[in-house]
C-alpha cells in the first residue's frame, strides 16, 4: 500500500495519522527495542479502560443509594469497555486490516473504464463525515472533562461504614478508601486520572469510529463504481456496436468488470470477519446507552434538574452522537446492502440482448454468482445490520419514555 499521496485513497489518511490509527496498522511504524510504539500507546491505553471499569465497578457499592450516579457508572462502563476492545481489536487485527487497505484506493478496480468521479465524491463524503464524528465525539470528551469546574459547590454524598463523605463532583466520580478532606484538598491529581480515561476513550471512539465509516463509505461507492460500469459496458466509445466484430472485446471488457467485482467481494468479506463481533458488541451497547441516557435525562428533568444544567447537557452532548453514529452506522451497510444488490440490476440494464449466446451465458452466470453470494453484515443468524434496526432502537427508547412520562404523570395527579 503506497500512501504517499493521501489524494489517491478515499478514506481520510490525515486523520488516521493524527489520530494514530494508521501507524497502529502500518508494519513500518517506529519501533524501539523491536516494540510497535503505537502499539504499545495502543495497550496502554486499553490498561487504562480495564482500570477505569475496575474503578467503576468498586465505586458503584458505595452509590446503590444513588440511582442516578449507579446508572451513570453502568454507562460508563459500558462505553469505556466499547471503546477498550475497539483498539485491542485493532490492534490484533492490525495485519489484516493493512492488507485490506488497498481497496480503499481510487485506483483499486483494474479497469481503466470505471468512472473515477464516483470515487473522488466519495473521498469528499468520507472526509467531510469523518470530521462530523471528530467534532461529535470530541464535543463529549470535553464535556464530560471540564464539567467539574462548572458545577464547583456540587458534592457527593458516599456512604461509608461509619460515615457519609462528600467528595467533589469529578468527570467519572470515583470513590476512594479516603478522607473528604484529603481528596477535596488533592482534588485536581484525582481529576488528572479521570480526565486520561474520558480522554483515552475519546480517541479510541474518534479513531476506530472514523475509520469504519471510511471503509463502509469505500465499499459503498467501489461497489457503486462497479455498478455504472456494468450499466455503460456497451455504451463506451470502442467497445460493442456490432456484435459480430465485437463479441470478443465484449467478452474481455466483462471479465474485468466481474474480476473487480470479485476482489471488491474478497475484500468485503476479510473486513466483515473483523467488523462483524465489533459491530455486535457496539450495536448492543450504542442501543443500551441511547436507552439509558434518554432515560436518565427524563429522570434528572423530573427531579429538579434545569435542562441547562451541567448533569443534562453532559448527557444530551452524548446521547446526540450515540443517536447520529448509531443511524449513520446502519445508513452505510444499507447502502452496501444495496449496491451489492444492485449489481444483478446493472447487468440486466446494459445491452446484452444484441451479444452472443456466450456473452449471454457468462452475464448469467455472473448473475447466479451474485444470487448465492450473501455477503450482508449480520449480528444473528437472521438479523442484518441495517435502518430496520435503528429505527427499531429509537422506537425502544419512544416506548419507554413514553411509559415514564405516564407513570411519573400519574403519580403527580394522585
Amino acid at each position: 500500500m503506497n500512501v504517499n499521496d493521501d489524494q489517491n485513497y478515499i478514506v481520510n489518511l490525515k486523520l488516521m495519522k493524527i489520530t494514530g490509527f494508521y501507524h497502529l496498522i502500518s508494519p513500518g511504524a517506529p519501533k524501539y527495542f523491536g516494540f510497535n510504539i503505537y502499539k504499545v500507546t495502543a495497550a496502554i491505553e486499553v490498561m487504562t479502560g480495564v482500570f477505569s471499569i475496575t474503578m467503576l465497578f468498586l465505586s458503584s457499592y458505595y452509590y446503590l443509594d444513588n440511582t442516578n450516579e449507579l446508572m451513570s457508572h453502568f454507562m460508563l462502563v459500558v462505553a469505556i469497555f466499547f471503546s477498550s476492545l475497539k483498539i485491542f481489536w485493532v490492534s490484533r487485527n492490525s495485519e489484516t486490516i493493512w492488507n485490506n487497505m488497498d481497496m480503499t484506493c481510487i485506483h483499486f478496480l483494474s479497469n481503466t473504464g470505471h468512472n473515477k468521479e464516483i470515487l473522488k465524491n466519495a473521498r469528499a463524503k468520507s472526509i467531510l463525515t469523518t470530521i462530523l464524528f471528530v467534532i461529535l465525539w470530541s464535543s463529549v470528551t470535553v464535556a464530560w472533562s471540564i464539567s467539574p469546574f462548572f458545577v464547583k459547590d456540587v458534592y457527593l454524598n458516599v456512604k461509608f461504614k461509619d460515615e457519609t463523605r462528600r467528595f467533589r463532583y469529578n468527570s467519572l466520580n470515583y470513590v476512594y478508601p479516603i478522607s473528604e478532606e484529603f481528596y477535596n484538598e488533592h482534588f485536581l491529581y484525582f481529576y488528572v486520572v479521570e480526565l486520561l480515561s474520558v480522554v483515552f476513550w475519546g480517541h479510541g471512539t474518534v479513531a476506530y469510529d472514523t475509520f469504519v465509516i471510511s471503509i463502509c463509505i469505500t465499499i459503498a461507492f467501489q461497489l457503486k463504481t462497479i455498478a455504472v460500469s456494468y450499466i455503460s459496458l456497451n455504451d463506451r466509445k470502442g467497445d460493442i456496436k456490432n456484435l459480430k466484430d465485437n463479441d470478443l472485446e465484449a467478452m474481455f471488457n466483462l471479465k474485468l468488470l466481474i474480476q473487480d467485482q470479485q476482489n471488491m467481494f474478497k475484500k468485503i468479506k476479510e473486513i466483515y470477519k473483523i467488523f462483524e463481533p465489533v459491530t455486535f458488541v457496539q450495536l448492543a451497547a450504542q442501543s443500551m446507552l441511547i436507552i439509558l441516557q434518554a432515560y436518565m435525562i427524563f429522570i434528572n428533568h423530573y427531579n429538579g434538574f434545569s435542562l441547562i444544567s451541567v448533569p443534562i447537557i453532559k448527557l444530551v452532548v452524548t446521547v446526540a452522537p450515540n443517536i447520529i453514529h448509531l443511524f449513520i452506522t446502519c445508513y452505510l451497510y444499507t447502502n452496501i446492502n444495496d449496491q451489492k444488490d444492485s449489481m444483478n440490476f446493472a447487468l440486466y440494464s446494459s445491452d446484452w440482448t444484441a451479444m452472443s449466446i456466450n456473452y449471454k451465458k457468462m452475464l448469467l452466470f455472473t448473475m447466479r454468482m451474485n444470487d448465492a453470494e450473501k455477503l450482508k453484515l449480520k449480528i444473528s443468524l437472521r438479523k442484518i445490520v441495517n435502518l430496520e434496526m435503528f429505527a427499531s432502537v429509537m422506537h425502544l427508547t419512544y416506548s419507554i419514555i413514553s411509559v415514564l412520562a405516564k407513570s411519573y404523570g400519574n403519580t403527580n395527579t394522585k
